[in-house]
């Protein structure tokens, strides 16, 4: 019975000195029950627990080609070389596992990456999404602008500014037309206020203002024009969209109130950066 107590006394000793976190190690030191074993496997899976980290609507959300993210079964960002530059013109944007944009901060997600994923970054898994399979190619291209179409932001008729108007894509085929970049801007950065669907953008083309043709606005570089008089646009101020950054610092070079970092890509558009161009039509 001596010999009993003096263990019990021991055993409490080194509890506290190594704390309950090491409980089951020193309890199988000292001879414990052998079912004690149970606590391992949870040990083990706190230690590996997921990295995954996005806010929640994008958790389960839907990619580009209709599945729906699963959290449980996600590679690892290093997993796949995902890196937040474009490879050889493809991009997340573009890719058919990408979730896009749901809450206005540019980024996006992946079905099955994990994490939050930038709209111009790529991976090894990329997959060129190639809408869905029908014949009409609309559904993955601009289209002209209809004569009656007025502009989702500022109602003006979009048909009458070719050289300046915009246009976007939603999952469930409406569109949208705008303008000028201006308006086109401030509708991606804060969708749901003029949005006639909750469907997701898939597609958004703006007018580069080199050669007034239309080039995919989310890989496209904004100079962010503040003098009316450069422009003579029909919103007066707007940023002033091209295909390439080249063509953008040439841009910028020609001013003297604009420099490099005035040059942004779409995903720098949110509320206050489209308060700039269109806060009178903001809520």
């Amino acid at each position: 019975m001596r010999e009993r107590d003096d263990f019990a006394v021991e055993r409490r000793r080194l509890l506290a000195l190594f704390g309950t976190g090491s409980a089951a190690a020193i309890a199988g030191c000292l001879g414990g029950d052998s079912d004690s074993d149970d606590s391992t496997p949870t040990q083990t899976a706190t230690a590996t627990t997921t990295a995954d980290e996005v806010p929640a609507e994008y958790r389960t959300a839907t990619a580009l080609n209709g599945d729906e993210r699963d959290p449980d079964a996600l590679s690892s960002k290093p997993d796949v070389n995902y890196q937040s530059e474009p490879s050889s013109g493809q991009q997340c944007s573009g890719c058919a596992f990408y979730v896009p944009d749901k809450n206005g901060d540019g980024a996006g997600a992946c079905s099955i990456v994990e994490g939050t994923i930038e709209p111009n970054g790529y991976c090894v898994s990329y997959v060129a999404h190639e809408g869905d399979g029908s014949d009409d190619t609309d559904a993955v291209g601009p289209v002209d602008v209809p004569e009656d179409a007025k502009c989702s932001v500022c109602e003006m008729r979009a048909a009458k500014f070719p050289e300046w108007n915009a246009q976007a894509v939603h999952a469930d085929d409406s569109r949208a037309f705008f303008c000028t970049a201006g308006c086109a801007t401030t509708y991606h950065a804060v969708t749901g206020e003029f949005a006639d669907t909750d469907a997701d953008i898939t597609g958004f083309w703006v007018r580069d203002l080199d050669s007034r043709d239309l080039v995919d606005g989310t890989t496209a570089y904004y100079a962010l024009e503040t003098e009316s008089e450069r422009l003579e646009d029909p919103m007066r101020v707007n940023p002033a969209p091209f295909a390439d950054r080249e063509d953008a610092v040439s841009y910028v070079d020609e001013s003297d109130a604009l420099g490099e970092s005035d040059i942004v890509e779409l995903s720098a558009f949110d509320r206050e950066l489209a308060s700039q161009y269109r806060g009178s039509l903001l809520e």
